[in-house]
C-alpha cells in the first residue's frame, strides 16, 4: 500500500521552485507552467513567504486535517495534467506519477516553513 500522506521539501533553484527526492530519482525537479505561481499565492495567503526559506509540502489525494488548499484536475496533456487552484492554473509533469498511480482528481496540500 502506498503512503496516504506524502511530503517533499521545496526550495528555490534556477529561479523556480524545485524539490529533490533521491528515492524517486528526482534531482532539482522544477515546478513549471503556473505551479510556481500557485505555490507563491499559497505561501502569501498563509503568511509564510520569507525570502530564501525552504518549505515542506504535505500532500495527499484525500482530505486531511489542516490542509491549506487543493488542486483540482482539469485535463491531462503530454504526459502531465493541468490543475486549478483558486482560479489559477498549473501543469504537473509526469514526475507526479512517481508519487501517485494516476493523476488524482484532487490533490490536497499544506505548506509549512522549515
Amino acid at each position: 500500500m502506498a503512503n496516504a500522506m506524502l511530503c517533499i521539501e521545496i526550495y528555490q533553484f534556477n529561479g523556480t521552485w524545485c524539490f529533490t527526492d533521491t528515492k524517486r530519482e528526482l534531482l532539482h525537479e522544477p515546478f513549471v507552467l503556473g505551479i510556481p505561481d500557485i505555490i507563491n499565492s499559497a505561501l502569501e495567503e498563509q503568511k509564510l513567504i520569507e525570502e530564501g526559506k525552504n518549505y515542506r509540502i504535505l500532500f495527499a489525494a484525500k482530505e486531511f486535517p489542516t490542509y491549506h488548499g487543493a488542486l483540482t484536475r482539469q485535463n491531462e496533456e503530454m504526459g502531465g495534467a493541468w490543475y486549478s487552484c483558486n482560479e489559477q492554473k498549473g501543469w504537473l509533469c509526469p514526475a507526479t506519477l512517481k508519487f501517485f498511480c494516476e493523476f488524482p482528481e484532487t490533490i490536497y496540500f499544506k505548506l509549512e516553513k522549515l
